[in-house]
């Protein structure tokens, strides 16, 4: 049988318990050996003592909030030295079908070269609407979901959708591939931490694709605190150096400055100025460098792929409705298509 780890990492999370848990109860186990693992990451609500109503359930309370990378990280480490083939992680605002599982690992059996299967994501309760269909990575760092909001009805499944990263709200990733490339980044602690390991997957030689069968509601809410804005900005670049050869920083320098230069007064304008500037303080600290000196070694040292076939798959324009108003449709989007076009013929 399949080994596969199914790991949920829960932050006070206690009223999403019996939707997710529920939805699991009826999880589809067909020719695998499952094991479903909590990584409890917060002790403010009562969601341990909800989950005492699922004893099967392998319950792992944290001594501290160790991040969404740190986390997953503790039940997947433990699911490797027990030998499981797959681990899949659930995001605890998630209520996956029957078949979710079931139908991921079918995708990854099919080809040896995937080494991550991300699931359908829809919305919940607008369960007729798209949530991803795999995320996108533009090509000066920012990550967006693919298909936000749009129809299913109308989405007509690919027989096979190779995507740029999966989003770490359902998705299946292969034991062997992760023992080669490792695994979340502890550093990002939350954000961008999907993108990162999607980005190093695909630079070891392997495949990150859609499993279009397998379908998990999400109950996803575009977050607007000003906090997440540390994370995001920080963790794209520590993405960028660790991941990109030194010439494609080189080539990328001048749109980077700009882009920055305009994040910058937009920070001040939205309010969020205090955590744009508390990302320059990170990089000004010694100790900053030595971790992402460190991680860009392992990943340069692992990669077989170039820059340029990697970025095959990045995007030119952002089109995330979320965030997409009219400037960037008009005016950025069309600037930064020009850019990109000439831009990625100096890139190898």
């Amino acid at each position: 049988m399949i080994k596969v780890a199914v790991i949920i990492v829960t932050y006070n999370s206690s009223r999403f318990i019996d939707g997710c848990f529920t939805a699991l109860a009826h999880m589809d186990r067909s020719g695998l050996d499952v094991e479903v693992v909590v990584v409890d990451n917060g002790f403010k609500d009562d969601a341990l003592e909800k989950l005492k109503a699922y004893p099967w359930v392998t319950v792992i309370a944290a001594e501290k909030n160790l991040g969404f990378s740190g986390g997953n990280n503790l039940a997947m480490q433990r699911a490797m030295e027990a030998g499981a083939d797959y681990v899949y992680l659930l995001n605890h605002d998630t209520e996956a079908t029957p078949s979710f599982l079931v139908e991921a690992v079918k995708e990854a059996e099919g080809d040896p070269r995937i080494g991550a299967a991300q699931s359908l994501l829809l919305l919940h309760p607008d369960k007729e609407l798209i949530n991803s269909t795999g995320n996108a990575i533009h090509f000066l760092g920012f990550g967006y979901c693919l298909e936000y909001r749009k129809p299913y009805a109308q989405w007509k499944a690919p027989a096979r959708k190779e995507i740029a990263y999966p989003s770490g709200a359902g998705v299946l990733f292969r034991t062997t591939v992760l023992r080669k490339v490792g695994v979340l980044d502890e550093q990002l602690f939350l954000y961008h931490e999907d993108l990162d390991l999607g980005w190093r997957i695909r630079l070891a030689g392997y495949d990150v694709v859609l499993a279009p069968r397998s379908v998990v509601y999400h109950k996803y809410e575009f977050s607007r605190s000003i906090s997440k804005y540390y994370f995001m900005e920080r963790n794209r670049y520590i993405v960028f150096m660790k991941n990109l050869r030194l010439w494609t920083l080189a080539v990328l320098a001048i749109p980077l400055f700009v882009s920055e230069i305009a994040l910058l007064i937009a920070s001040f304008r939205s309010g969020w100025w205090r955590e744009k500037l508390k990302v320059y303080v990170y990089f000004f600290r010694l100790d900053s460098w030595k971790e992402l000196a460190r991680t860009r070694r392992q990943v340069q040292a692992s990669r077989i792929v170039s820059d340029r076939e990697i970025m095959k798959l990045f995007q030119s324009t952002i089109n995330y409705q979320e965030v997409a108003g009219p400037f960037t449709r008009y005016v950025a989007n069309p600037c930064m298509r020009v850019a990109w076009s000439v831009m990625r013929l100096c890139i190898f």
